[in-house]
């Protein structure tokens, strides 16, 4: 499965498991960029605090808008914060780890 179909599966996965309901991936997307365009528009400081929260740093931000002029500005950062996702789930798989059969619950920490 190539990179952008377990990110849009994990990504539906992960809003169903939460009672958010999408057709598609592209439907997702398309809510997220009116979201971040509202905060463009209305409340910037809630924009800089999700992107903190995200852990997406503002200089990226500011470097992809200067290389995207012209461009609709939510749109590159929905891709940026869909990217810096992407980045956490490799991670996440990279440090996962099983609790071994044989530790009880007590034993673990």
């Amino acid at each position: 499965m190539e990179d952008i179909d377990k990110i849009q599966e994990y990504t539906l996965q992960l809003l169903e498991e939460n009672s958010i309901s999408f057709n598609s991936f592209e439907e997702f997307r398309k809510h997220i960029i009116q979201r971040i365009n509202d905060w463009i528009n209305n409340d910037f400081e809630h924009l800089l605090f999700m992107l903190y929260r995200i852990d997406v740093h503002e200089d990226k931000v500011r470097k992809l808008m200067q290389e995207h002029k012209g461009e609709n500005a939510a749109e590159v950062i929905t891709d940026l914060i869909i990217e810096r996702q992407k980045q956490k789930i490799e991670t996440r798989k990279l440090f996962h780890f099983s609790k071994p059969a044989d530790i009880s619950e007590e034993e673990s920490w």
